[in-house]
């Protein structure tokens, strides 16, 4: 007898678990409370143009890489372009490219930090190792904290192959990036600390001083592995996982917020705007809590938010150069000291992208470029103004982007629309303001890792609350995590 299954939240943990579970079998109801699937990986309609409304770089879409490996398994093929040069850093007194090729890389960190070049590249190296050690790990499936058999994944034989590798992440388990930088002497280095700070706090939420070092290694090296603009935005993702639920039989209803939650004789009773049905198992991927020990979104640590500029440039942008150099995928813009207002209500660097622009019916615009622009921001400080300090607030605030963007691309004679957000702008589409992800520091990702079981009987949590973390692909792999756990626990008789 087939086992049903309701996914509250179509983001990519909820979406991937429900494409697996559903092509095993299992009877898979969707359940999402915005107009799109995608959630911080998905898109919205402004101004009559898609807009990202988070992530816009793919990772692990390489030929075996470990999105690519998910996508395989649904017999699905995303259209990508493959980035061989995603992104500049532009720090206080210099600017760097991030290179897919290694010479490349290793030749631009000498440019970048002559000072210190022969150090830099000894400390990149070793990032490299403990990157390699640390993917080779994820990819067996194993999945944190192991409560299961199941959960070891392939790791054991991964470990009887790879004992040396193995070694090498016990000995850097409990360390933080500024351990490793320490450990060349670089910690006192400001210049590479502010780069590795820009990165870590885009990737991993915090900076080098509590960034734990297995995870973040992955992510500052992950480039060297591949780095992909998909074809008309990161959406595609979801929409690919969601039509393939659809195909196999499963349903995707939007527009559908869930309303109440309650477990009674052993099913759950899910009521929703538009569906309202007893269910064998549960999967959260909302990232909000629908009672007591349904999310993890209830510890009440930390997560950041985050403040955005949607905008369309003339297409005549796209002639200007970098110091001669055309114009990368993306761009990190650390703000100058005297940007007060970028230290105090935001954190971080700029985020910059700029993307071909689609209309609402997913044509491309040809003399339009689409900017997105954000800064992870404190969502506690949008939240009690009143309208006037908070219209005035993101009015500063995105002026202030603008000038810190404008201070290396002349972006504002380019401006044919824009329109800013904060997090109670997320707060309102997608029920929720924290939408910058948790800090990987050491106790979350490795002594304290969040499970993708919950307490409570028979329902799970996918998403970037629950192991390995924050990130389009974390949140992928927290997905088939769940699917396996649903499998393995409640099989189909």
């Amino acid at each position: 007898m087939s086992k049903t299954v309701c996914i509250i939240g179509a983001g990519m943990g909820g979406l991937m678990a429900g494409a697996l579970l559903v092509k095993e079998g299992y009877q898979v109801t969707v359940l999402e409370k915005a107009t799109r699937v995608g959630g911080s990986a998905g898109s919205y309609v402004r101004n009559k143009r898609i807009f990202p409304a988070g992530a816009t770089i793919a990772f692990g879409l390489e030929e075996q890489g470990l999105l690519d490996t998910l996508f395989t398994k649904l017999d699905l093929k995303v259209p990508f372009v493959l980035l061989d040069h995603p992104m500049d850093v532009v720090m206080e007194d210099r600017q760097i490219s991030l290179y897919r090729d290694k010479m490349a890389w290793e030749n631009e960190l000498s440019r970048v930090f002559p000072e210190r070049r022969q150090d830099v590249i000894a400390f990149w190296r070793t990032l490299q190792q403990i990157s390699e050690a640390v993917y080779g790990v994820t990819a067996t499936g194993v999945s944190l904290p192991i409560a299961r058999l199941y959960d070891l994944g392939k790791l054991p034989s991964h470990a009887i192959t790879h004992p040396r590798s193995m070694l090498r992440l016990a000995r850097h388990a409990t360390r933080t990036v500024e351990d490793l930088l320490r450990a060349y002497k670089l910690d006192t280095y400001e210049p590479l600390r502010q780069f590795i700070d820009a990165q870590l706090l885009d990737a991993a939420q915090t900076d080098c001083t509590e960034a734990a070092l297995l995870p973040s290694s992955l992510a500052l090296t992950i480039y060297r592995q591949g780095s992909f603009y998909v074809e008309k935005g990161m959406s595609q993702l979801s929409e690919l996982l969601a039509e393939r639920i659809v195909e196999l039989g499963g349903e995707v209803i939007t527009a559908s917020s869930v309303t109440e939650l309650v477990y009674q004789e052993k099913k759950w009773h899910v009521t929703s705007r538009k569906k309202t049905k007893h269910y064998d198992v549960v999967v959260n991927n909302a990232g909000v809590s629908f009672g007591p020990r349904t999310s993890h979104s209830e510890s009440k640590e930390f997560a950041w938010g985050a403040f955005r500029i949607d905008a369309l440039l003339s297409d005549a942008f796209w002639h200007q150069e970098l110091d001669g150099r055309p114009l990368p995928f993306a761009m990190q813009i650390v703000p100058d000291k005297e940007r007060t207002v970028l230290h105090s209500d935001g954190h971080g660097p700029v985020y910059v992208t700029f993307q071909p622009a689609y209309d609402r019916r997913n044509e491309h615009i040809e003399d339009e470029i689409m900017m997105t622009c954000s800064i992870h921001t404190d969502a506690e400080l949008w939240e009690e103004l009143s309208k006037e300090a908070y219209e005035e607030k993101k009015e500063i605030v995105a002026q202030a982007m603008f000038a810190e963007i404008q201070k290396v691309l002349p972006v504002e004679e380019y401006v044919l629309y824009s329109e800013a957000g904060s997090p109670k702008t997320y707060q309102k589409y997608i029920g929720k303001s924290e939408v910058g992800g948790f800090p990987l520091t050491v106790r979350n990702a490795i002594l304290k890792p969040k499970s993708v079981r919950s307490s409570l009987p028979q329902l799970y949590i996918a998403g970037e609350q629950s192991f390995p973390g924050p990130g389009t692909l974390s949140s992928a792999l927290s997905g088939s995590h769940v699917a396996r756990a649903v499998m393995k626990t409640w099989p189909l008789a």
